[in-house]
């Protein structure tokens, strides 16, 4: 596990380094206070360290492919492709792991440059100090991701130069703003309920061949069905079976790459080819001989 300070990513890479994982982002600066990255790894990668940017930046990830589990603050959230997270946490520290195959754009913003933009941050406040962290995650709406995949084939092409790359970041930052001011604000859980939660993904993911129900979790768990489903929404991003269904996937990635199609359906507890390729398609965004014949 690398151990990893925010300032030594988020910033231009040796050109034969950048792209080629996690450490090494294709990273540009599109203006003074605003920058943008394209993180990728090929294969499952877990970094824990700080972020000490300075100065502190408020930052938007939209998540291209794969899947990443991040921990900080006491709580783990859980990502896949289309979710955007958006999040000010200066001097905070955290775990990320990803799947193989994971990507994502982080667009940084500056609150100098915000305040220079007569722009409040989204929880409302002109005020962005280390006193103040912020942090949401929402799926991302068509024009946010359609501007996330234009401005990362120009870092691909390092063309950031113009115009155009500073339009994309800002328009992605701005339609991020407007959706998690959109967003309902959903209620907090006691530490009580916290350590239950976790007692349940533990149950949950004990096995890939076989989700446990709704009741059986919340009988495992201490906690009512109704109060189970909403603190998994609220702690890890999405419901139990969600979170369950992206583990299984990614473990098939695993199994694929020494088993058949057929061999993993059946170890993961499908009857059905059918239903595995689309649960598989769904998830991962092809079907399982074409990520197989690829891997």
């Amino acid at each position: 596990m690398h151990h990893v300070r925010s300032s030594h990513i988020h910033r231009q890479q040796p050109e034969h380094l950048a792209g080629q994982s996690l450490l090494h982002p294709l990273y540009s600066k599109l203006y003074n206070g605003l920058s943008a990255g394209f993180f990728s790894s090929a294969l499952p990668t877990t970094l824990h360290g700080e972020m000490d940017d300075c100065p502190a930046v408020l930052r938007c990830s939209i998540m291209l492919s794969g899947a990443c589990e991040i921990v900080f603050g006491g709580k783990t959230h859980l990502f896949q492709a289309r979710d955007v997270a958006t999040a000010y946490l200066p001097a905070t520290h955290f775990q990320i792991a990803t799947s193989a195959d994971f990507s994502c754009l982080e667009v940084h913003i500056t609150p100098e440059l915000l305040q220079e933009m007569h722009t409040p941050p989204p929880w409302g406040t002109a005020d962005l100090s280390p006193h103040t962290p912020f942090f949401s995650s929402l799926k991302a709406n068509t024009s946010v991701h359609k501007a996330a995949i234009g401005l990362c084939q120009n870092l691909q092409k390092n063309q950031t130069n113009g115009p155009l790359s500073c339009a994309a970041a800002l328009t992605i930052l701005g339609l991020s703003f407007e959706q998690i001011e959109a967003a309902p604000q959903g209620p907090s859980l006691s530490h009580h309920e916290k350590s239950c939660l976790h007692k349940a993904r533990s149950f949950l993911l004990a096995r890939m061949d076989k989700a446990p129900t709704i009741i059986e979790l919340a009988r495992y768990s201490g906690l009512n069905a109704t109060r189970l489903k909403m603190g998994f929404r609220i702690l890890f991003g999405c419901g139990p079976y969600s979170l369950f269904q992206a583990h299984r996937m990614e473990h098939a990635k695993k199994l694929l790459k020494t088993h058949s199609v057929t061999e993993t359906a059946m170890e993961l507890g499908y009857s059905n080819m059918s239903h595995f390729s689309a649960a598989f398609k769904r998830q991962i965004g092809k079907a399982p001989h074409l990520y197989r014949k690829e891997g």
